[in-house]
């Protein structure tokens, strides 16, 4: 994770009229008045609970007096996992997103330059096998029109257990005392044990390779790390008793959102099969932007993704890290109501005292609704301008004021402008990820540009693959509550756990009935005619057991065996008799013999 330096001056010469073309800087005063700075009420951050297990690996070299300051982040990222994240981790864990099948494989935008969203192959495995091919779009199952509340339920359930054996296994936290100073990073997903490696040597193709034929198995063993700077300055900030202030508040609030940005990197990253030569990650969903960090993030907070107000590269070259000049709320772009890359970003500023209600107990008390998505800001999302009258004023149901600003999206590359992008990391639509003239209107994506890759409905396997007695364990045979069995045995069981999904085969649904003899079984008894080889009709009773749950299908070898016995003409042989054969005509015809008879003397007659 990169805290990207803010571009505050506006263009000059600038004529553009479009939604996102007018710069504003940051004002200090308006970042007073709507109390994203300046306040000196004291806060108490006072978190509960257990820390999620995918947060407490940490390495055994870790100081622990600067683990202790992170205490309360961690908290509050263990809750903003639980309360909001998991249907987002779910798309990843719930479901094998390189399998075959997998509907995201497709490129999703139809614009010119596909070249640039072609995927890019996994190196080829050691001693030759198949090569697995990385999705190009993750799928929002949730979001599927024939999802039940059944099927989120079992994705959700999926989610946590990953979360809390495989994927808690595979992560190792560590914090790093030169990234920030070297790189500007506060965060960075290595995609293998890091040792002693220095940050240059970090995730090369070659290395993860090697870590992965030593380790074996599924997971891709991972370090994550999160720049000392935050516990750092946290415990300088305590040393000066202000353990209560807004900067310490502040601090923590962003230690939390490190973590778990990392973390959505490491939900992709720690299944073995994501090798891309150039590391490139999927979009999730309809993500314009291709960053699974800031997409998970934005996933928690409805749409918006916090950053500090001051400019980074600033403050790392005077040897600072704070964030005394606030936070804000950057607008994360998206296909669903984006259809326009704006070049100057809106942003709104974070209430300290929203803040401080994430770190307070009481706010997350059983039944109440955690505060965790920004409500005021919810009639911007679709807006690429600044959206003042939302922004500006305290809402009736005592919302927060925000200051705003639009930050450039582009930076100077020579003798022009490119737009702002990550390594291997292109935007959705590829007219907007290369150079641009920020005086001049952009087209406009029409609707036909990208297509979602939509979750295809789940082909359940039928009851035939379930034995009635596997099936009785389950619950007590005499109640007549069987929702636990429909939930378990529901398509979206069969699709929780990655390790069990398989490929797709005709073994796995039933035959249609075949022949004379298939029938289908029901609660009532059913009565079969049976004839013996000499002739004689012989009825058994055949009584099906109330609890079977599937079709009896009887072999089309078992039918031909018994018409054979039942009857004499059978289809095996090869003669057929001159009056056997006028019967047979005489009934297709729907004629008498008679009948067909003077039709045959009168053609011979003629």
């Amino acid at each position: 994770m990169t805290i990207s330096p803010q571009v505050t001056g506006s263009h000059n010469g600038r004529f553009s009229t479009q939604p996102g073309s007018t710069p504003k800087s940051w004002n200090k005063q308006e970042l007073n008045r709507c109390g994203a700075i300046g306040t000196t009420e004291p806060r108490d951050l006072n978190l509960q609970g257990e820390i999620h297990p995918v947060f407490a690996n940490w390495a055994p070299d870790t100081d622990p007096a600067l683990l202790r300051e992170l205490r309360q982040p961690l908290r509050l990222a263990s809750r903003l996992l639980e309360e909001a994240g998991l249907p987002w981790t779910s798309d990843f864990l719930a479901h094998d997103v390189f399998a075959t099948h997998y509907a995201g494989r497709d490129p999703s935008s139809r614009c010119g330059f596909s070249g640039r969203s072609s995927p890019s192959p996994s190196p080829p495995p050691v001693g030759g096998g198949s090569v697995a091919v990385p999705p190009q779009t993750i799928v929002r199952h949730h979001r599927a029109p024939w999802a039940t509340p059944e099927h989120a339920c079992a994705w959700l359930g999926a989610a946590r257990r990953r979360l809390e054996g495989p994927v808690t296994r595979a992560l190792a936290w560590r914090l790093d005392a030169d990234m920030y100073r070297e790189k500007g990073w506060v965060g960075y997903t290595c995609r293998h044990p890091r040792g002693d490696l220095a940050l240059d040597e970090l995730d090369r193709p070659e290395t993860i390779a090697w870590w992965d034929r030593r380790q074996g198995g599924r997971c891709r063993n991972l370090t994550l790390l999160v720049a000392d700077e935050f516990p750092a300055r946290l415990a300088e900030l305590r040393s000066q008793g202000r353990e209560c202030g807004e900067e310490y508040l502040l601090t923590a609030f962003m230690a939390a959102v490190t973590l778990l940005h990392e973390l959505g990197h490491a939900i992709y990253w720690q299944d073995r099969r994501a090798l891309p030569r150039d590391l490139r990650e999927p979009y999730y969903g309809a993500d314009l932007e291709m960053e699974l960090g800031d997409s998970f993030v934005a996933a928690i907070f409805g749409g918006w993704v916090p950053v500090p107000v001051g400019d980074a590269d600033r403050l790392r070259e005077e040897g600072r890290f704070d964030f005394s000049d606030g936070v804000a709320w950057r607008q994360a772009l998206s296909w669903d109501v984006h259809r326009l890359r704006p070049k100057y970003r809106a942003h709104y500023s974070i209430p300290v005292d929203y803040i401080a209600n994430l770190f307070a107990e009481t706010s997350w008390l059983e039944g109440e609704e955690a505060p965790v998505r920004p409500s005021t800001l919810e009639p911007c999302l679709s807006n690429l301008s600044i959206s003042t009258p939302q922004a500006s004023s305290y809402s009736s149901t005592g919302g927060y004021r925000h200051a705003t600003a639009a930050l450039a999206d582009f930076c100077s590359a020579g003798r022009g402008w490119t737009w702002n992008r990550r390594p291997s990391a292109p935007f959705r639509i590829p007219q907007y990820d290369g150079h641009l003239c920020p005086d001049l209107d952009l087209p406009v994506a029409t609707d036909d540009v990208i297509e979602e890759a939509r979750a295809r409905p789940p082909l359940q396997p039928a009851a035939l693959l379930v034995p009635a007695k596997d099936r009785v364990a389950l619950v007590d045979s005499h109640s007549s509550d069987t929702s636990a069995v429909d939930i378990l045995y529901s398509p979206a069981s069969y699709e929780s756990s990655p390790e069990s999904v398989r490929e797709v085969s005709l073994d796995m649904f039933p035959q249609p009935p075949r022949g004379r003899g298939a029938n289908l079984c029901t609660d009532n008894a059913t009565t079969t005619t049976r004839k013996t080889g000499d002739g004689e009709g012989e009825e058994k009773k055949k009584v099906q057991p109330h609890h079977t749950p599937y079709f009896v299908v009887r072999l089309a070898k078992e039918d031909m065996e018994e018409q054979k016995q039942s009857d004499v003409r059978s289809p095996d042989r090869s003669e057929i008799s001159l009056d056997e054969l006028r019967c047979r005509l005489s009934q297709l015809l729907g004629v008498s013999f008679d009948e067909l008879e003077k039709f045959f003397e009168a053609s011979r007659c003629a």
